[in-house]
Order: structure tokens, then sequence, then C-alpha cells
């Protein structure tokens, strides 16, 4: 399989397993995949790069580049694929919860209003 038929396939994948989840949510964008893709892949060329420090003749091992790259990118696709299958946090509605504060609140209200069943005075 030729490099080109492999970015085109890698590229499909991404866009299927990301898109759907993305639209879902707001903080899973195709951008932000995208971007956590690419990101790893520059990640594992460094890396790779940083590799030929340690040969005697680095000019024959370039290829140490290239394999970073795709084990980055395939390391960015399985956590853009992870994140995207994880369900979304949960929101939590927090209307219904000054509703119920605003009634307590009304009931508290009434209640000290309410005349009391027995009379206590303090003189100090």
């Amino acid at each position: 399989m030729t490099l080109q038929k492999w970015t085109s396939v890698l590229l499909t994948a991404v866009i299927l397993f990301t898109s759907s989840a993305s639209f879902a949510q707001a903080d899973r964008t195709v951008k932000r995949s995208i971007a956590t893709v690419l990101f790893s892949s520059l990640g594992g060329a460094i890396l790779g790069l940083s590799t030929l420090s340690f040969y005697g003749e680095p000019e024959e091992h370039t290829d140490n580049i290239t394999t970073g790259a795709l084990i980055g990118f395939a390391a960015g696709l399985g956590y853009v694929v992870y994140d995207s299958s994880r369900p979304a946090a949960k929101t939590y509605d927090y209307s219904n919860v000054f509703d119920q504060e605003l009634k307590s609140r009304r009931a508290l209200a009434n209640l000290a209003k309410a005349p009391s069943i027995v009379q206590f005075s303090y003189d100090f």
C-alpha cells in the first residue's frame, strides 16, 4: 500500500470516527481532534529525530523520523477515537436547584410569619 493510500485511509478513519461525536459535544470538535493528531505526529517525529544522535552515521537512519511520526500519528488517532467514544460529561441543570431554593425560602418566610405555639420571653 502506498503512502498516499495510507494517508487517505487514516484521514477517512479520523473523519468517520470523530465527526458524529464531535457535533454532539461542545468541547470535542473536528478541529481539536485534527490538531491532536497532528501535534502527536509532530511529537513522534521530534522523538524520532532525537534518536539520530545515538548513531555513528545518522544519515543512514533518517527513517527513524518517519517511524516516530507514524507512531505519534497512530497514538494521536487512538486517543481521538477513545476520547470520542466516551460518553459526554454530565451537565447539571442548576435552574431546578434554584427553584427549590426559592421554594424553601418562601416556606421559611411563611413559617417566620406564622404565630408561634409557645411564647417565650427572656429578660436580662
